[in-house]
């Protein structure tokens, strides 16, 4: 080996590099927190083994095709691999290769349990077949997937499956927040600051119309496939903060597939698109406060932007496919729902987007204003 490998944690109180009292440290879980209880020694050791298999092979590999060009093992002058992040589903590293003086960034997403596994695998393909359809740069690509041997410490065998993905450098995750109690939700940035960082209304009004554009630029306009779930609580949304304004990331493609069939009849396609439509408003608003607490459900303020930025991204998918009806066609549909027919519509809409059971519970007594603030913004000129 010709270059430094740094450990290192990222946790409660920030980077810190690993040392051997880390070695025997439980790795926190998910809300579920079911599973092998796994150790931060032999987990990065794990990853550290992966990415070194057969002379760094998986590592030039991810490197190279995130270049765009062969990359060597001479090349290599450095790298750090961070554990980052720990969720229901995975346990996520950054890993940062110094190359000819620049820093690259990767994410190695790894899983133990069966089910995480299965998901695990089919997030890697899917994320590799979305890129290859819809070539936008929204979600990471990904690049190289497989398996590392866990040393456990009572000598049981596990095997990490893992694949190593673009990581979004700069960008952060959000969560609906207070600056103190009792005051008005606002969204708050996780960047590591001291203090609080706190988005503007202009850059709030941003988030929301690029949250909606992202996923609606993903939606299969044929078979109306689209990324599912998705959850704010979750993280899955990231922002980077420019002088210019905020950019938005989606960082997992958990699933894709369609919640509504869609029938013969080209009027039928009708449903599917008024579906997604009333679903993207209601999770769009959706959140835990911050990240973890009770569900919260930001200020009916987003709706403007959320339709304007559903409106957007139906327009450039519209361009781009002569079946398909114009921005300003659906939006006279959209607008020629009754509050009435909106509120019988959202009773099955609920339901097949619920991603955890309390969301009915919470989300139903608050439809009717929803809805309601939905059929004023509809009515209003598009927000430019």
């Amino acid at each position: 080996m010709h270059f430094l490998v740094r450990l290192s944690i990222n946790g409660p109180d920030g980077l810190v590099a690993f040392s051997t009292r880390h070695a025997r440290l439980p790795l926190p879980w998910g809300l579920d927190g079911e599973g092998p209880a796994l150790a931060y020694g032999p987990y990065l050791d794990a990853l550290k083994n992966f990415l070194g298999h057969n002379g760094y092979q998986p590592l030039l590999m991810a490197m190279s095709e995130h270049l765009e060009r062969p990359v060597s093992f001479q090349e290599i002058q450095s790298l750090e691999i961070i554990s980052q992040k720990h969720g229901a589903l995975y346990h996520v590293a950054q890993v940062r290769a110094q190359i000819c003086g620049e820093y690259h960034s990767f994410a190695v997403n790894s899983a133990v349990r069966p089910t995480q596994q299965a998901f695990l695998e089919s997030e890697f393909a899917l994320l590799q077949n979305l890129n290859k359809r819809f070539p936008l740069g929204f979600i990471p690509r990904a690049y190289v997937a497989g398996e590392s041997p866990y040393a456990a410490g009572d000598g049981s065998p596990l095997m990490l499956r893992l694949f190593i993905a673009e990581w979004f450098e700069g960008y952060h995750e959000f969560h609906l927040s207070r600056r103190a109690p009792g005051d008005p939700l606002a969204i708050r940035v996780w960047d590591g600051c001291a203090e609080p960082t706190f988005l503007t209304a202009q850059e709030t009004r941003s988030l929301y119309h690029q949250a909606a554009a992202i996923l609606t630029a993903y939606l299969d306009p044929d078979a109306f496939s689209q990324i599912y779930p998705w959850h704010h609580a979750a993280g899955d949304f990231v922002l980077k903060r420019r002088q210019q304004g905020v950019e938005l990331r989606l960082i997992t493609v958990r699933g894709y597939r369609p919640l509504v069939s869609v029938g013969p009849d080209p009027s039928e396609k009708w449903i599917p698109i008024v579906h997604f439509f009333l679903n993207l408003s209601l999770r769009m608003r959706l959140d835990r406060l911050d990240g973890t607490g009770d569900l919260v459900w930001a200020s009916s303020d987003c709706l403007q932007r959320i339709v304007s930025g559903f409106l957007e991204a139906w327009q450039q998918k519209a361009e781009g496919g002569s079946h398909l009806p114009q921005a300003s066609e659906l939006l006279d549909v959209l607008r020629s729902f009754t509050l009435e027919e909106w509120l019988l519509l959202s009773d099955l809409v609920l339901v097949d987007g619920l991603t955890e059971a309390e969301e009915e519970k919470f989300l139903q007594p608050r439809l009717e204003e929803h809805l309601t603030r939905l059929c004023e913004v509809l009515r209003q000129p598009p927000a430019s």
